[in-house]
């Protein structure tokens, strides 16, 4: 009987240590996002990417998602009305680039529409019963009226919701959508030496490696070819220990308009410069772009007359392989 005794007690001593408990907690306690219907733009970072076939085609591609997460299926047989605020004054994108140290500019109308298209600044979208994503489309005409130099981007917020549907606590309700037009050899690539860089009339001057570069589309089959780090158009090199460039040298591809990854011709970005510098590829290499890895082997000269007069006025020589790293 003291034991049954004991047990009752000790039985009383929790209940009551449970009700002190919960007499302490709030009166009241967001429920955040639990049991809630709720909005989001997905990606839920607020950055997406749109890239596009650099050709004069009309093409559409995906800008971003809107989804509606139900949590019942009574809730996913209603109706919720989504209001998109298009980012007409530029604070957004303002913001964004900022916080990013990015230089997006607004993607002018005469090269796009969007679906839904926008009535007044704004985009409405009905997430009818029995729909749960969205897709808000970008159109463009002919892609080929891009200014490759540019950054484009389109950038909206979500305004009111009507219906079954709360925004959701945990994404942004803003988002910035870059729009480029890109070809398949676009990218980041990793620079390594497949043999030491040899500058014949200063050859203190070394090779610079790793480093990367960034391949930017300037066309269906070409590109400019800038240094990640300083978004230059330069080849890094090393002048003894310390790090330099050559002045009013970087490197423009143009691949084979075939498609097959084959670098057709290699030239000096900066046109002909006053130092007389040109680029040429070395056609003992590859000099090719591998469409199972993304790759490209590449083995190239810098000339400059003005210092090797006799032919083929090369300098300086590279035998390089640029490995893929993602999307820019």
């Amino acid at each position: 009987m003291k034991t049954l005794h004991k047990k009752i007690e000790a039985a009383i001593g929790l209940v009551l240590l449970v009700l002190v408990a919960v007499s302490c907690l709030p009166e009241t306690q967001s429920m955040g996002d639990a049991g809630q219907t709720l909005i989001k733009i997905t990606p839920t970072s607020g950055f997406a990417v749109s890239a596009l076939d650099p050709i004069n085609t009309p093409q559409s591609q995906v800008l971003f998602e809107l989804r509606r997460d139900v949590h019942s299926e009574a809730a996913l047989n209603t109706q919720t009305t989504v209001e998109l605020i298009f980012d007409a004054d530029g604070s957004i994108l303002d913001a964004y680039n900022d916080d990013n140290d990015t230089e997006f500019e607004p993607l002018p109308t005469s090269l796009h529409t969007t679906t839904p298209a926008l009535t007044g600044g704004k985009m409405t979208i009905t997430f009818a019963p029995g729909e749960n994503i969205k897709s808000i489309m970008v159109n463009v005409p002919n892609a080929f009226n891009f200014d490759f130099s540019k950054q484009y981007a389109l950038a909206y917020s979500i305004g009111t919701v009507t219906g079954t549907g709360k925004l959701s606590e945990a994404a942004s309700h803003k988002i910035v959508a870059q729009v480029l037009a890109k070809n398949k050899y676009d990218g980041i690539y990793l620079v390594t030496a497949n043999s030491p860089m040899v500058d014949v009339v200063v050859p203190t001057l070394s090779g610079y490696y790793p480093f990367k570069y960034k391949l930017i589309t300037t066309g269906e089959h070409t590109c400019e070819v800038f240094d990640f780090d300083y978004d230059y158009p330069l080849h890094p090199i090393l002048s003894g220990t310390s790090w330099s460039y050559y002045g009013s040298f970087g490197l423009f591809l143009r691949f084979d308009p075939s498609g097959n990854g084959t670098i057709a011709a290699l030239t000096n970005w900066w046109g002909t410069p006053a130092n007389t510098r040109a680029a040429a590829l070395d056609p003992t290499g590859v000099n090719k772009w591998d469409p199972a890895t993304g790759n490209i082997l590449i083995k190239y000269f810098m000339l400059q007359p003005s210092v090797v007069p006799n032919p083929p006025h090369i300098r300086t020589y590279f035998d390089e392989t640029w490995t893929y790293v993602g999307p820019r």
